[in-house]
């Protein structure tokens, strides 16, 4: 199976299904934008003229790379049962075709960062101090990294349960930690939900001190 994106989490049909978001959100602000009160209100049409100048751009890529997978598909199906000759010149033609849909794809992932809609693609400062804090002080659960971190209890749980689902961190029972902060009232927190950082974490953290 040939992947179109080269995503870290996200899978091509996520990202597609976000496209297709970002083209009905072009098409509303176009409708906006031609009502006679929208489009002659001073406040009003700078920010959605520039939103929409961003949306064009990501849909003119998506509409560009789609072109290209379909060309190179429609190459691909002509290919079947041609002789040798011909069936060498159809492969030439079809790798030219993906380099051309690994160039688009890069260019609209790229530009999809940019403009934030795909940002679970990529941890930012709090997510890494996170890991970080983790990594160096050993299993921790919301409140307390919380507490340790500057969030709120509701944001620390919320950035544990993303890095969890990226792979980053795995879950741990308090029960299995062995008396791990050695307090004495432990026994009131042996029912969290701790969090470690998991094999892929610390290969990551690894990376990211050699870079």
């Amino acid at each position: 199976m040939m992947y179109v994106f080269d995503s870290r989490y996200l899978g091509d049909d996520e990202i597609w299904s976000r496209l297709g978001m970002i083209a009905e959100r072009r098409d509303q602000v176009r409708r906006l934008l031609a009502r006679p009160e929208v489009s002659t209100d001073p406040e009003t049409t700078p920010g959605l003229a520039g939103e929409l100048h961003k949306l064009d751009q990501i849909c003119l890529l998506a509409d560009e790379l789609k072109r290209h997978l379909q060309d190179r598909h429609d190459l691909e199906e002509m290919s079947l049962g041609r002789g040798d000759a011909d069936a060498d010149e159809f492969r030439a033609l079809c790798e030219e075709y993906a380099v051309l849909c690994r160039r688009s794809a890069g260019e609209l992932y790229r530009l999809l960062l940019e403009e934030g809609y795909i940002d679970e693609e990529t941890e930012d400062e709090t997510d890494l101090e996170i890991l970080k804090f983790i990594d160096y002080a050993g299993p921790e659960y919301a409140w307390r990294l919380g507490i340790n971190i500057g969030l709120d209890v509701a944001e620390a749980r919320e950035r544990l349960e993303k890095l969890l689902g990226k792979g980053l961190l795995e879950r741990v029972e308090g029960t299995m930690l062995d008396n791990y902060h050695r307090q004495k009232d432990w026994s009131k927190h042996m029912n969290h939900t701790y969090y470690r950082v998991s094999r892929a974490g610390r290969h990551y953290l690894r990376r990211l001190r050699r870079a």
